[in-house]
């Protein structure tokens, strides 16, 4: 059986002032039941080795619920400290080293927001949607089931993101999801250390190298930071290497992780590049590619 644990970084919200963040980055993780407690143990113990006076005298139920967030790591990236910021990439070095060890799979979609407006309300449980329907992708070719589980925002929000694939998967023309065992679920990061993981690549990994790659034209912009270079340059060849990846119905390799950029309309493939190797928007062009066949464009 498979699990894709998904979190998200970002929100839908207009770009009003300098601290609304420029982009939504919503990212997953697929993990077999056969190296999903491995890959946990595994990362609590790079917790402990991260904050050893912090965690030494922790209990599991208390070391389970301490939390290294994104977020943070993201500012110790900005930080003036070598100190600090190489303590942030070792951390993310090894984030990756667990995923690779444990044939995990990487998955996510981002979206970025143009000049004043934010993003519409069906973005989000449009995304998810594109999300179940690659991880149905992967689950029949896998010959296994499977069950996606979110990071819980509120009622409100929860609802509406899985809706559409609970009434697709019981719709009278037969189900959309077979390998389901159930419609998407809800849980909190504090209880789900997988979770975890999954805010590490979103609010860590992805969104900064997203506000590198699409919003550098935002000066005024807080979560614009030339310091995030780094990430594209040191991780998106190992992202790309972890993205699940297939053939759809037409013949087109897709899967992984898709931009949708509406600011500049640039392509998929700079996410995962560092600026120097990026090509600019050719005329023409569709926003969202997969990474490889952007790059067969390119070349």
């Amino acid at each position: 059986m498979l699990t894709c644990y998904v979190d998200e970084s970002g929100d839908e919200q207009p770009l009003r002032t300098e601290l609304d963040p420029p982009v939504l980055v919503i990212a997953g993780i697929v993990v077999s039941h056969e190296t999903a407690p491995r890959l946990l143990w595994d990362y609590l113990e790079l917790k402990k080795a991260f904050n050893p006076q912090a965690t030494k005298s922790m209990k599991l139920s208390d070391l389970i619920k301490f939390e290294i967030k994104g977020s943070d790591l993201r500012s110790a990236v900005r930080k003036s400290s070598r100190r600090e910021r190489r303590r942030a990439t070792g951390f993310l070095d090894s984030v990756l080293d667990i995923l690779e060890r444990n044939s995990a799979a990487v998955v996510g979609e981002v979206m970025v927001k143009s000049d004043s407006r934010g993003l519409p309300r069906y973005m989000y449980p449009q995304a998810i949607s594109r999300l179940a329907d690659q991880f149905e992708t992967q689950l029949r070719a896998a010959g296994t089931q499977g069950l996606m589980v979110l990071d819980s925002r509120t009622k409100n929000k929860n609802v509406p993101s899985v809706h559409s694939i609970t009434t697709r998967r019981f719709r009278s023309q037969g189900g959309h999801y077979p390998h389901f065992v159930d419609s998407p679920v809800f849980g909190h990061s504090d209880s789900h250390v997988v979770l975890q993981v999954v805010d590490i690549l979103a609010s860590a990994l992805l969104f900064p190298m997203a506000c590198a790659a699409y919003c550098d034209d935002l000066t005024e912009n807080v979560h614009v930071h030339s310091a995030y270079e780094v990430l594209r340059e040191r991780f998106g060849d190992r992202i790309r290497g972890l993205e699940q990846r297939y053939l759809d119905a037409n013949g087109r390799r897709t899967g992984g992780v898709c931009v949708r950029d509406d600011r500049n309309r640039r392509p998929t493939l700079n996410l995962l590049r560092p600026a120097s190797a990026c090509q600019p928007k050719l005329e023409g062009q569709p926003a969202l590619l997969s990474l490889r066949d952007a790059q067969h464009s390119a070349d």
